[in-house]
C-alpha cells in the first residue's frame, strides 16, 4: 500500500495495528545519493570510526524520499506467516536544504520511482527530539491574538463591506446549525482584510478570524464559539493538528520503537542511519556516541546480509545482493507460506513487485530473513516464530560493514572487531602512478592486493602467507629500491620514513617535490667591502653548494683574512652558521642577520 498524505491520516490506526500486531518489521529506504564528496568513499581499509563518519555524512546531507515497512506474524496454526506493507513518500520538512545526485535520481526514475507523487504528496516528518522541542515552545506561547485596534474607514466601498460582514456575521451567530461563515479571498483587497482582523474581531469577542486555504485559494473563515473557553479550547486543538501534521511519518516510527518489535533490514546502515537522523535526533559526531544513542532508543536489529555471508548461504549463493538472495532463496531453500493480512494489501513470492520500491524491498527482506533462520532452525522451524530462533545471537544488533577488509560488521551493543593491519603497506606516491608502477616495486612478493585511497595514497595487502616479520625484512628492500617522491611504511607506523634516491646526484631531468625539497640561495661573496656587489645565485643540481663560503670538508666555516681583520671588532660565533633547517642543512638566515648588523656597525 503506498502512503501519502492523501490518505495518511486514515490508514495511520491500521499502520499502527499491524505494527502491534507483528513479531517484527523489515524496513527499506531509498535516497537522494549515496556520497557528496571523493573523500566519503568507502575505502576497504576504513577504520569503524572512520565508516561511521563517512554514512553520518551521507545521512545528513541526502534526503529520505521513500520508506517501506512490512510487518510480518507467525501463525502457528498454519505454519505460515501473514504480512503486510507499506511504501511510504516522504518529502521532509518545510526548508529542508539537502544534496541530490542525479546518477542516485536517475536510477530511481528508471526502476519505476515516481517523483510527482513525491513532490505533490510527500509526508512531512520532524525527529522525535524536534516534536519534543516544539511541545516545550507551547508553553511559552500565547494562543489568543493580540487585542485587535479598529481603523478608521473613510471610502464608501470599505464602509459598504464592513456593513455587510457585520450583517452576515449576525446572521451566523443566529443560527445554530451554522458554525463557520467562509469570505471568498481571491478578489478581497488587502484593506478590507485588516478591517475583518481589527474592526470586526474588536467588535465581536466569541468569533475566530482567520486565514484558510481551500481548493488552492486562500479564503478568510470566521468561526464562532458559545464561550471564551470553547475558542481557547479550539486554539489548543488547532496547534495539535497543525503539529501532528508536520510529525507526519514521525508518528509511524515513534509506534515501531515504542512496540519493541525487532527491526531487519538489508545491508542497513545507512537506512539506520538515515531513520535516526531524520526521525529520532540528530547523528552525534562519534562512533561511541551513536551505540548509546541506539541503545536508548532502538530495538533489537538483524542485517539479513550478515547472515548471508555465512554458510550455508554463502556457498551456495556467492553474490547476496537483494534482488539475487531474494530469488536464489526462494528457488533452493524452500521459504514457508506468506499470505496477506487480512484487511491489508502486500506482496506474493509470485512476484508483480518492483526492485528498488522501498515497500515491496522491505517485503523481499522479510521473506529472505524468514527463509534463512528456517533454514538455520531445520525441523524444528514450525514450533515457534523465526524472531526466537537461537541462531540468532552471533548477528543480534550487528550491521553489515560493506567493502570492508577486516572488519564485517559495526556492533552496535559491544566492542567492535580489532584488527591487525601491520603487515599492511602504506604508500606515497606521485599522482602519475598506477597498478604497473606499484607491482614493479612490490615485485618481489605475488599476490598483491592494492587498494587505492586517493590519486597519491595506496595500501598494499601482501599475501597470508607472509607474516608481519616477513614484511619488515621486505620493507628494507623496498624502501631502498624506492624512487624519488615515494615512501613506503607499514601500517601504523607513526614516524615518517626518509626514502632513498636511487643516487646521490639526481640527473637534470628529475623535478624535486615543492612540498618536501627545499630551495635554497647562496651568497657568492660575503666581504665587508663587497656588498654592494653580492648577488644570489641557484644551485646547481649536480652539487649541493654549501650554505657559506670559504667551508673545509666537515662543512665548518674557515676564517677569512676579512675576519681575522675585524675579530677585536665584531665576532660572530661559529655555532650561528651550524643553526640547521628542517631538513638538517645550515640555515642562510643566521649568516644574513650577522652580515647586516655587520654591515650597520661600520656604516
Amino acid at each position: 500500500m503506498e502512503v501519502t498524505t492523501e490518505n495518511f491520516k486514515e490508514v495511520l490506526p491500521s499502520i499502527l495495528q499491524a505494527v502491534e500486531r507483528a513479531d517484527f518489521v523489515a524496513i527499506d529506504a531509498e535516497f537522494t545519493g549515496l556520497r557528496r564528496k571523493e573523500t566519503s568513499r568507502y575505502c576497504e581499509l576504513d577504520t569503524i570510526e572512520e565508516r561511521y563518519i563517512k554514512a553520518r555524512e551521507a545521512a545528513k546531507d541526502f534526503g529520505m524520499i521513500q520508506f517501506g515497512i512490512s510487518a510480518f506474524r507467525y501463525i502457528k496454526e498454519k505454519s505460515s506467516y501473514s504480512h503486510a506493507t507499506f511504501c511510504f513518500y516522504l518529502l521532509g520538512k518545510t526548508g529542508d536544504m539537502l544534496y541530490y545526485d542525479n546518477t542516485s535520481l536517475k536510477f530511481l526514475a528508471d526502476n519505476g520511482f515516481d517523483f510527482n507523487k513525491l513532490f505533490k504528496s510527500g509526508l512531512p516528518y520532524l525527529s522525535i527530539l524536534e516534536e519534543a522541542e516544539k511541545r516545550g515552545e507551547f508553553v511559552n506561547q500565547a494562543l489568543e491574538p493580540f487585542p485587535p485596534s479598529p481603523v478608521k474607514v473613510a471610502e464608501e466601498k470599505a464602509r459598504k463591506f464592513l456593513i455587510e460582514t457585520e450583517e452576515k456575521i449576525d446572521a451566523l451567530l443566529e443560527d445554530e446549525s451554522q458554525e463557520v461563515l467562509v469570505l471568498p479571498g481571491g478578489t478581497l483587497p488587502g484593506f478590507f482584510r485588516k478591517l475583518l482582523y481589527n474592526n470586526i474581531a474588536a467588535k465581536y469577542k466569541n468569533i475566530l478570524i482567520r486565514s484558510l486555504t481551500t481548493d488552492q485559494e486562500r479564503n478568510i473563515e470566521i468561526r464562532k464559539f458559545d464561550s471564551p473557553e470553547a475558542r481557547l479550547k479550539f486554539l489548543e486543538e488547532e496547534r495539535e493538528r497543525k503539529l501532528d501534521e508536520k510529525v507526519g511519518f514521525t508518528h509511524v516510527i515513534r509506534k515501531v520503537l515504542e512496540s519493541g518489535k525487532p527491526l531487519v533490514g538489508h545491508n542497513m546502515m545507512l537506512d539506520l542511519l538515515h531513520l535516526i537522523q531524520k526521525t529520532v535526533q540528530p547523528l552525534p559526531d562519534t562512533l561511541e556516541q551513536f551505540k548509546n544513542v541506539v541503545k536508548a532508543n532502538l530495538p533489537t536489529i538483524y542485517d539479513t546480509k550478515l547472515l548471508a555471508k555465512d554458510p550455508p548461504f554463502c556457498v551456495d549463493i556467492p553474490i547476496t545482493s537483494l534482488g539475487i538472495l531474494y530469488s536464489e532463496l526462494c528457488g533452493k531453500f524452500s521459504p514457508p507460506d506468506f499470505i496477506v493480512e487480512e484487511g491489508y494489501e502486500s506482496h506474493s513470492l509470485s512476484g508483480g513487485g518492483q526492485a528498488h520500491d522501498a515497500g515491496y524491498d522491505a517485503f523481499m527482506t522479510g521473506v529472505c530473513f524468514i527463509t534463512m533462520v528456517k533454514k538455520l532452525d531445520g525441523s524444528n522451524w514450525k514450533n515457534k516464530s523465526v524472531i526466537r530462533s537461537k541462531h540468532l545471537s552471533q548477528f543480534s544488533s550487528r550491521l553489515n560493514n560493506m567493502n570492508s577488509h577486516d572488519i564485517p560488521f559495526l556492533n552496535l551493543v559491544g566492542p567492535d572487531v580489532q584488527t591487525d593491519r601491520s603487515r599492511i603497506f602504506c604508500v606515497d606516491c606521485p599522482a602519475e602512478w598506477n597498478v604497473g608502477n606499484v607491482h614493479g616495486l612490490f615485485n618481489m612478493m605475488k599476490p598483491i592486493k592494492i587498494v587505492w585511497v586517493s590519486s597519491t595514497f595506496l595500501y598494499v595487502i601482501p599475501p597470508e602467507d607472509i607474516d608481519k616479520s616477513g614484511c619488515k625484512q621486505y620493507l628494507k628492500g623496498i624502501q631502498a629500491s624506492c624512487p624519488p617522491m615515494v615512501r613506503v611504511r607499514l601500517y601504523g607506523d607513526t614516524l615518517s620514513v626518509k626514502r632513498k634516491s636511487q643516487s646521490d646526484d639526481a640527473s637534470p631531468g628529475v623535478e624535486a617535490s615543492a612540498s618536501r625539497v627545499h630551495e635554497y640561495k647562496r651568497l657568492k661573496s660575503v666581504g665587508s667591502d663587497q656588498l654592494s656587489k653580492m648577488t644570489l645565485e641557484s644551485p646547481s643540481m649536480e652539487e649541493v653548494p654549501p650554505i657559506y663560503a670559504n667551508a673545509n670538508d666537515n662543512g665548518k666555516r674557515m676564517k677569512t683574512n676579512q675576519d681575522a681583520a675585524t675579530d677585536g671588532v665584531f665576532a660572530i660565533p661559529d655555532e650561528w652558521y651550524e643553526i640547521p633547517d628542517r631538513e638538517g642543512r645550515p640555515h642562510i638566515v643566521p649568516l644574513v642577520l650577522a652580515l647586516f648588523i655587520f654591515f650597520k656597525w661600520f656604516w
